[in-house]
């Protein structure tokens, strides 16, 4: 590296490749300062001197007075000096004056010398020391103030290099061993405390003395640092920076774990990264990763070097690389320690510092150029490093939450001139992996502290304002409960804000990526919602509060959120409730159970969607405390215990304290002693047992009664154990986490019922396997980000709030596209709805809007797929039909010996009861969320069988027909292209069973009817219809026949004979092809055409046109619905939906739109106009209004006692009005009085 062939020809090409050499060791990312130390004893002087002064460069990187490395050869050893720049930030103008186009902060540097003596044995340290001070003092006299005696300051340093473990033999030398090495460590030390050596160090203002100790190869070098101790008056050994040269300690900011103590330092496998193991109180197992980030001049003679399992979408910036290798290199290590109880950290720090000063550019990928404005400078470097170190989470944020690397920190100078010249701070909080918190400060001196401070460029952050070399501190209470929460394989529930706010971030970025999305604080706001008492128990109401993470006094938390989401971009609200898994492990407590019914009565309330993110241990459990720590024990004989006790008790003295935590009566002995006995406990807490399972019945009834008057979803981020379960169930809509299940008993609870080791685990239980496949959960997701994610996809296709406006969006899909994709034999209910790729990877388009379709109970009764998509951004919901076979997995019960898992197929187009009763739920869940509905209907019908209607298939199929019979939005019945409905499944579909929501249409190939064609002639067309109707038609049996009739009357019973034989081979010729004739006979019967014109349907579609006719006819429906909801408003509900729309129909036919125009009302785009403008039937609205009144009043007028009544009903009606309302209802009713 450092010698070549011709080492004596001096040219100036051989140079420069060998300074290009020793620069690109300089600039190295990967740590060869242990390789450079081994070959400080080198034979070879050229390469020893190469060697040191390369080592000396990177040790001083950037701060190296360039050109000052001087080499000396000593009898005793080899000698180098250099100058270097020990360098003060100073602020230039006040933090509060930021608006000087100047930078705000400065270096000023004070020259330094640092020495270096490469020494085989301390004998020679005196004599050599002696020559260094006299080499670097002569060759630095512009360090010293002229005419001064004493150093400025003492900031030089000096370095030990003890080597020679190669040449053992040699006198002059020690061994390398350990205990040889720490023999020289104590000899050292007392070399420096010797007066005459200590004081001629100190005299030329060495305040470090560095020692590094060479040894036999394979093992790293061993460093010690000593520093002056004015205290004691000699240089001291500091432990913690023990391994490291003491200008990187100072880079590492090592200072700030001085407040731990039995600090354990660990270097990665590639000596980049140093890490220190502390233990927090209470037990808590911190590490802190420190790790320099030295960037090459360019990726050449670096460029295999990768980044791990991280892959990057696009290029990233120069300075996003190398935190990112140096990142990478960190996980890499705690993952040889993950595996470690005694290695693996509860909680990880890591810190880098960048060594090169970096540009402005540095900091973005190369395809983007900044322009930067004087006076926008900082908050533009401030935007891009926070947009750098999100880009960075999003690549190994996930890897680091699970390595538990809570947070990350990186620190770095910006070389501008500009404001934003000087050095920033990027803090890295890792929330949930996917989520995380960013903030990025300045170094500012602070003008009155004189230190320098964090300094947040915007909105204040948690450092703001601190010294930067403040020692770190235990980790607080919110960090804490993170852990706690972290362990029970959850999200601490005040980080869901977080995660709502990263979702909507993800979810504007994916619809519009082309829009900028609203600022974080128009995205969402959060207010949390506490109970208006602080000690509120059941009845107390809830208010909004704004008040700091982590102060429940409560096991649930819940907040309103306003969001802005594409759907509702002016804002829409939600109501969150979350256990809080960290207080009592999350159970359900009488407070708890107060708490979310009283966020349940608000939802419903207000109408506003209810979302409960569950993580639970169930009903709480408790015994009384205060008796348990005092009881004693009644036993059958004093001196014998083990006879046994006949009752527990209290001395009197304990009664008179605790009296009231118990039930008992006085028992009074021989011995005139007096007993207490206990008959019940009853503590004085609340909340030890059966008022637990009280208050689990109440939120029982209320989420239960909460799907029924607003949407309800359970996201289940955690274990949910009993009432946590039923809560899933009762709320309808489950979303479940993979790793984490839904159970009514713990699995160690089941197998001490059961006497065996049955279950081995929750997930055995209640697992996806399990409730993905039993209809409890609709969809299934990875981690919590994902799972919220799916919340406001949900959220999505359903309206603000209870009986608001569809959230309708424009549609990428164009309405107008036709249907691509073309079934051939069967009709794939998924391409029908969503579009397939073809084998050229061409996306085929289905009815539906592209990427809209979400499948919901996927995993359950599989021949009916069920789910939510859009036609032309109007959200639907949807049920198909499966037309393959699908394997039904019914798995084996542990508890049962003789149970084993049974795998039964199951018809695609039929109903099973599991599938029936899917749909049934599917159209329960979809009439709550006021959603359109498309049903692909494609069956053959019910499957009947003995086992079939033993598990309910008629109970199901007639929940199928009371559904839709109560379906309050428009309905869409389609028969596919290529599909078929028939027999019971035509019955529980038909449009007469909601004629007025329900429409059918069928596709041209269509089919229906009773039966199939082969069924249909085995009943209406058997063998003797088949040969009469050969009879009839075929010439030759018309012949053969009347032969045999003249055969009949001429008495010729031969030829009889040979005419029935001839006229029997015949019609077994022809029967096959009758039997087709027949068939084709009975399909005609079947045909969309027939359905049309027995009116069955509404309208035969061509299958490509069929996507365009749907949005239309949806759109018009829904505006319809729309107005007739309005009408109904106005009316009151005893009027009809039949009703409502001929009003609608005969005020339309009225308007000047309409008139003297034939068929109007089919006309859209005239019904759009004739809407759009409320002036045409507003009039109309209030005159309904007045009779809904009137019949009101006239129901009162009726009645006698109701009539005493309404002067006082009045009065209070008046009373509650606004001043100004009120006062003009006084003036009306004034004048319709006189």
């Amino acid at each position: 590296m450092f010698t070549e062939d011709g080492e004596t020809i001096d040219t100036p090409k051989r140079k420069s490749a060998i300074n290009e050499r020793m620069e690109s060791l300089v600039n190295a990312p990967l740590a060869v300062e242990d390789a450079l130390v081994g070959l400080f004893d080198h034979s070879d002087h050229t390469l020893q001197r190469r060697v040191v002064e390369t080592y000396v460069r990177r040790l001083y990187q950037p701060y190296l007075v360039k050109g000052s490395v001087r080499m000396q050869w000593h009898r005793s050893g080899l000698i180098a000096s250099w100058e270097f720049m020990e360098e003060h930030i100073e602020r230039v103008d006040t933090v509060d004056n930021m608006s000087s186009n100047t930078p705000l902060v400065e270096k000023h540097s004070e020259r330094k010398w640092g020495a270096m003596v490469v020494i085989k044995s301390l004998q020679f340290l005196e004599t050599v020391i002696t020559a260094a001070l006299r080499e670097t003092t002569h060759n630095s006299d512009d360090v010293m103030p002229s005419g001064s005696i004493e150093p400025t300051s003492h900031g030089n340093l000096l370095h030990i290099a003890l080597v020679g473990v190669n040449n053992q033999m040699s006198l002059l030398q020690d061994s390398g061993d350990e205990d040889q090495a720490q023999e020289r460590i104590k000899r050292l030390a007392k070399i420096l405390r010797e007066q005459e050596v200590s004081s001629s160090l100190r005299d030329v203002g060495v305040g470090v003395i560095s020692c590094i100790i060479q040894r036999d190869e394979g093992r790293t070098p061993m460093r010690h640092s000593f520093y002056w101790s004015s205290e004691k008056h000699y240089y001291e050994e500091e432990p913690l920076l023990r391994h490291l040269e003491p200008p990187l300690s100072i880079y590492l900011e090592l200072d700030k774990l001085k407040g731990y103590e039995n600090i354990k330092y660990t270097p990665s496998r590639d000596r980049q990264w140093h890490l220190y193991k502390v233990v927090d109180k209470p037990s808590i197992q911190r590490m802190f990763l420190r790790a320099l980030v030295r960037q090459t001049l360019s990726d050449e003679g670096f460029a295999g070097i990768e980044l791990g399992t991280v892959r990057t979408k696009g290029p990233i910036s120069f300075t996003s690389r190398s935190i990112l290798r140096s990142l990478t290199a960190a996980m890499e290590e705690l993952e040889l320690n993950s595996h470690s109880a005694s290695m693996k950290p509860d909680h990880a720090h890591m810190y880098l510092y960048i060594v090169r000063e970096q540009h402005i550019q540095d900091l973005v990928p190369y395809y983007k150029q900044v322009d930067t404005d004087d006076q926008q400078e900082e908050a533009t470097v401030h935007m891009i490093l926070e947009e750098l170190a999100r880009e960075i989470h999003s690549l190994a944020g996930v890897r680091m939450h699970r390595l538990n690397v809570c947070e990350w920190e990186v620190k770095l100078w910006v070389s501008s001139s500009g404001q934003a010249n000087g050095s920033w701070r990027v803090v890295v909080t890792n929330v949930t992996g996917h989520t995380c918190t960013v903030q990025v400060y300045r170094e500012l001196e602070d003008s009155h502290l004189h230190e320098m401070v964090y300094h947040s460029t915007s909105v204040p952050g948690p450092l703001h304002k601190l010294p930067v070399n403040k020692q770190y501190q235990p980790l607080g209470v919110i960090a804490r409960k993170r852990l706690q929460a972290m362990r029970s394989s959850t999200t601490y529930c005040y980080d869901f804000p977080l995660a709502f706010l990263t979702a909507l971030q993800q979810s504007w970025a994916t619809q519009f990526p082309d829009l900028k999305k609203p600022s974080d604080s128009v995205l969402l706001k959060v207010t949390e919602l506490v109970f208006a008492d602080p000690k509120g128990n059941w009845g107390t109401p809830l208010i909004l509060t704004d008040r700091h993470p982590g102060q429940n006094d409560v096991g649930m938390v819940a907040w309103s959120m306003e969001m802005s989401t594409p759907e509702f971009p002016d804002g829409r609200t939600i109501l969150v409730v979350a256990n809080d898994v960290t207080f009592k492990a999350g159970s359900f407590g009488p407070r708890e159970d107060a708490f979310f019914l009283a966020v349940t009565d608000l939802a419903c309330a207000k109408k506003l969607p209810l979302i409960y993110l569950a993580a639970n241990s169930g009903a709480r459990l408790g015994v009384a405390e205060e008796v348990k720590a005092c009881f004693k024990v009644g036993w059958s004989d004093e001196s014998s215990p083990e006879r046994g006790f006949q009752y527990v008790y209290l001395t009197p003295e304990d009664y008179a304290q605790i009296g009231s935590s118990v039930i008992a009566h006085e028992l009074k002995l021989d011995n005139d002693e007096t007993r207490w006995v206990i008959d019940s406990v009853v503590g004085k807490e609340d909340g030890l047992g059966v008022e637990n399972l009280s208050g689990s019945g109440a939120i029982a009834s209320a989420y239960s009664r909460a799907y029924r008057e607003t949407f309800t979803l359970t996201f289940v981020t955690g274990r949910t154990v009993g009432i946590g379960a039923y809560l899933a169930r009762l709320g309808m809509r489950c979303i479940q986490r993979l790793d984490q299940p839904i159970i009514l008993t713990g699995f160690s609870a089941l197998n001490k019922l059961l006497g065996r080791e049955v279950y081995s685990s929750h997930m055995q239980l209640g697992g996806p396997k399990i409730m993905g496949t039993n209809g409890v959960v609709h969809l299934t997701v990875s981690d919590d980000l994902e799972g919220i994610s799916a919340i406001l996809k949900w959220l999505s296709y359903v309206p603000s709030f209870s009986g608001g406006e569809l959230p309708i969006l424009p549609s990428l899909d164009p309405p107008e596209r036709p249907v691509e994709y073309m079934p051939e034999n069967a009709c794939d209910p998924r391409g029908a709805i969503s579009g397939i790729l073809d084998p050229n990877g061409k996306w085929v388009g289905g009815i539906f809007d592209r990427d809209s379709f979400v499948e919901t109970l996927e995993g359950w009764a599989r021949t009916v797929v069920t789910g939510r998509a859009k036609l032309g951004g109007i959200p639907v919901g949807i049920v198909a039909v499966e037309t393959q076979t699908v394997m039904q997995v019914i798995p084996a019960d542990p508890g049962q010996l003789d149970s084993h898992e049974r795998v039964v197929p199951q018809a695609g187009q039929v109903w099973f009861p599991d599938s029936a009763t899917k749909t049934a739920q599917a159209l329960l869940d979809f009439n709550r969320e006021e959603l359109p509905l498309f049903i692909l209907a494609n069956w053959r019908g019910f499957s009947g069988g003995q086992r079939d209607l033993f598990e309910g298939i008629l109970q199901a199929g007639s929940t199928i027909v009371e559904n839709l019979r109560t379906y309050k939005q428009p309905v869409f019945v389609y028969i596919p292209m290529m599909g078929e409905l028939r027999g019971g499944a035509w019955v529980v579909v038909d449009s007469r069973i909601n004629s007025d929501h329900i429409e059918m249409y069928a596709d041209r190939t269509a089919k229906g009817n009773v039966l199939e064609p082969e069924g249909m002639i085995e009943i209406k067309f058997r063998s003797k219809e088949l040969l009469e109707c050969m009879g009839r038609l075929d010439q030759q049996l018309i012949s053969l026949k009347a032969k045999l009739s003249e055969a009949k009357t001429s008495g010729l019973y031969e030829n009889v004979e040979l005419q029935l034989q001839q006229i029997k081979a015949r019609e077994t010729q022809l029967l096959p092809l009758y039997t087709q004739i027949a068939t084709k006979f009975a399909e005609l019967h079947d045909t969309s055409l027939r359905m049309a014109a027995k009116e069955v349907i509404k309208e035969v579609l061509d299958w490509r046109n069929s996507r365009s006719f749907f949005y239309k006819r949806l759109y018009r429906r829904v505006l319809e619905e729309s107005l007739i909801k309005t009408v109904k408003d106005a009316a009151g509900e005893q009027l009809s939906h039949k009703c409502a729309m001929d009003l609608i129909k005969k005020w339309f036919s009225e308007s000047d739109i309409a008139r003297d125009r034939t068929n109007a009302w089919a006309d859209d785009e005239a019904f759009f106009r004739w809407k759009d403008t409320c002036a045409n039937y507003e009039e109309k609205l209030q005159e309904l209004r007045v009779q809904k009144v009137l019949l009101r009043l006239s129901d009162i007028g009726n009645s006698t006692s109701d009539l005493k009544a309404l002067p006082q009903g009045l009065a209070a009606l008046l009373q509650e009005m606004e001043p100004s309302s009120r006062a003009q209802l006084v003036d009306q009713l004034r004048k319709v009085i006189n």
